[in-house]
């Protein structure tokens, strides 16, 4: 199953740059390839629009199909990067987030946040793209913890809105909706980078 989903009916442009606001919302705020979010990598403004088949490709320019959204470091490593066509058959290609779930089918996520090449397409990917680099090994071992929190997290919440309901001392009720908050916030922080 692909990763993402592409918006259809679209108008035509001309112009690649002014389908961000529809690559946005397709690619879920997320870079195609590393799937960081906008929000962990510090906005919209670290990201960019990808060509998919190189500029070269002059025909797919602004082809809606043609165009993925990138972080700035994942679309400045594959750049015009693209597999001789004698490699394509061998599996000596990219792999098309919008087609497949590439952490799926072609690469396998190990403890320490770095990435096993599951097929010849998951190590070319990994390896133009340069998927291991220090950052995304830090990231994802991060979101790992993060998402093993979460059930954690929320659990002790339930818990503490349980005994908030049942304190009749104002003090201590107020000191246990204060780390209701604290939880919540910390949960939905988590939730909106991650998730």
């Amino acid at each position: 199953m692909a990763q993402f989903s592409r918006s259809e009916n679209l108008s035509v442009f001309d112009d690649y740059r002014k389908y961000v606001p529809w690559l946005r919302l397709d690619f879920m705020y997320r870079c195609a390839y590393c799937e960081r979010k906008e929000l962990c990598i510090g906005g919209e403004e670290f990201f960019a629009v990808d060509h998919f088949k190189p500029r070269r490709f002059i025909d797919l320019l602004a082809k809606y199909e043609n165009l993925y959204y990138s972080c700035r470091k994942c679309n400045e490593y594959k750049h015009d990067t693209w597999p001789a066509e004698e490699g394509i058959p061998k599996g000596i290609r990219f792999s098309d987030p919008c087609a497949e779930d590439m952490y799926v089918v072609h690469l396998s996520e190990r403890q320490d946040g770095k990435l096993d090449a599951l097929t010849e397409c998951g190590r070319y990917t990994r390896d133009h793209i340069r998927l291991e680099r220090p950052v995304l090994a830090e990231w994802r071992r991060t979101r790992r913890t993060a998402l093993e929190d979460i059930p954690v997290l929320e659990a002790a919440l339930a818990g503490l809105e349980l005994l908030a309901s049942l304190e009749t001392d104002d003090l201590k009720k107020h000191s246990s909706l204060r780390q209701i908050e604290a939880l919540r916030r910390r949960i939905e922080m988590d939730r909106a980078r991650f998730l």
